[in-house]
């Protein structure tokens, strides 16, 4: 069969951090069953481009991801694409197509939904609509009948062995390299992407990644990963590396390991990670530092500790305090995420905030989002059996509501101020300031974000 797979494209478009990694994942599993593949980034291509390359191809199998946040997007790209190519079968996959499979095939005239996990899934999925076998024996699906009726397979188990994947197929991208892409400001570019483990010990409320992977934390062994950075780094000429992990050093024997392996294969690659602050370590953070560990990022979120109690963040100002200063140690860049409008979020907690940022000293403060109300987390479920808001809603709009269940959005959007204007005093000078007014035309005006690529790193 031909297959096309597409990633989602970007209400505003612009040019992406990294190449979408997920679809490259199944791009390999297509390879590997003998498919001719094509993959295209619908976020550095955009609707009219991506018409272009499926009208070209003329595909047997159109795959295409759902989000939450790009749904409205996806919805007209099927649209077209079943207009385009009508004879083409049209599936979904992603995390919003797994939680709400009727509610995609009822916007869409797509035959079949991937849920959860879609590796080995994929796979059978090809091979049975290749040799024309009834999808009812595929597990981990949705899809219409002859008749007309929506059906489900039983649940598909996580994959236990991680090193089975295949590498992802970077190359199905028409015309590849790593230079499209925005990378991560720490990193010198060509900046690649990887993912060393799914899952996260950690079950924050308003996080929806256990819904999707699950909460059992699952890993690539090191020799496995040190394989992907070789092909990377020897092959595809990456400078660069982001663990997209939501947690990479909870195994840190795993960790060093992998460290010690860069620096005996002297790769001379600078890297960045995320992680969890109960998850600093001195001695592996000098052992990431040495191995090429530029910046890690932290989900700080808040100051408060009675706002980290209440999303079950598991962390305390001191847990963050101890981390960064470790960090900052190890001469490591250490980047703080933090958000506003989580429960019991009043002036006082978004001061608590501003004065630990003062303390703690991140190299930059991510985000001061107001929280969304995204399905797949405990905070969407609450809010659904407070009567808040309904599931038809992700059906009936495209849009992704913030959290008012206590405040309105114009006040949310007042204590972000609050909190943005306070920690740019904080840090003192001139450029803080300036990235706050930049921020502050970036919130009030989304369009604009395809500017972002022009900022110079210094203001971000």
């Amino acid at each position: 069969m031909k297959v096309l797979l597409i990633s989602h494209p970007d209400k505003y478009r612009q040019k992406p951090d990294f190449p979408p990694i997920g679809v490259a994942y199944l791009g390999a599993v297509s390879v590997g069953g003998g498919h001719e593949t094509l993959l295209i980034d619908g976020g550095l291509t955009g609707i009219p481009g991506i018409l272009r390359q499926a009208k070209a191809f003329s595909p047997d199998f159109i795959g295409v991801t759902c989000w939450t946040i790009h749904r409205g997007t996806v919805w007209k790209l099927c649209a077209m694409l079943t207009e385009a190519l009508p004879n083409a079968i049209l599936a979904l996959g992603g995390p919003h197509a797994t939680l709400f499979p009727d509610h995609v095939l009822a916007k869409t005239h797509a035959s079949v939904v991937v849920l959860g996990e879609g590796e080995e899934t994929f796979g059978e999925l090809l091979e049975a609509l290749d040799k024309g076998r009834d999808l009812e024996q595929v597990r981990g699906i949705a899809y219409r009948s002859r008749d007309g009726a929506i059906l489900r397979t039983g649940p598909r188990p996580q994959i236990e062995n991680l090193d089975a994947i295949f590498y992802p197929y970077y190359t199905g991208y028409r015309d590849f390299t790593f230079r499209h892409y925005a990378g991560f400001p720490a990193l010198p570019r060509p900046t690649a992407a990887m993912i060393t483990s799914r899952g996260c010990v950690f079950d924050c409320t308003y996080c929806a990644s256990v819904s999707f992977w699950g909460r059992r934390w699952r890993y690539r062994s090191a020799a496995n990963i040190l394989g992907e950075m070789d092909w990377l780094v020897k092959e595809l000429g990456v400078k660069s590396l982001y663990l997209f992990d939501d947690n990479f050093p909870v195994n840190k024997e795993r960790a060093a390991e992998i460290c010690e392996g860069m620096l005996t294969r002297k790769y001379g690659i600078r890297w960045s990670c995320c992680s969890h602050v109960r998850m600093a370590d001195r001695d592996l953070l000098k052992l990431m530092k040495s191995s090429g560990c530029v910046s890690i990022d932290f989900g700080v979120e808040s100051g408060s500790d009675r706002i980290l109690k209440s999303i079950n963040k598991k962390q305390t100002r001191k847990d963050i305090e101890r981390a960064f200063s470790l960090a900052h140690e190890a001469g490591i860049k250490p980047r703080a995420f933090i958000m506003v409008g989580n429960s019991g979020e009043d002036e006082g907690t978004i001061d608590e905030t501003i004065d630990l940022i003062g303390r703690i000293r991140p190299y930059s403060s991510v985000g001061a989002s107001i929280l969304w109300l995204l399905p797949g987390t405990t905070v969407y479920d609450e809010a659904v059996k407070n009567g808040h808001i309904r599931e038809s809603y992700w059906r009936d709009f495209d849009d992704v509501p913030f959290n008012t269940q206590e405040r309105e959005y114009k006040e949310l959007i007042r204590l972000r101020q609050r909190l943005m204007l306070g920690i740019a005093r904080k840090k003192e000078g001139l450029m803080p300031l300036v990235n706050y007014y930049l921020k502050t035309v970036y919130y009030r005006y989304p369009f604009l974000s395809p500017l972002r690529a022009l900022v110079p790193d210094v203001f971000r």
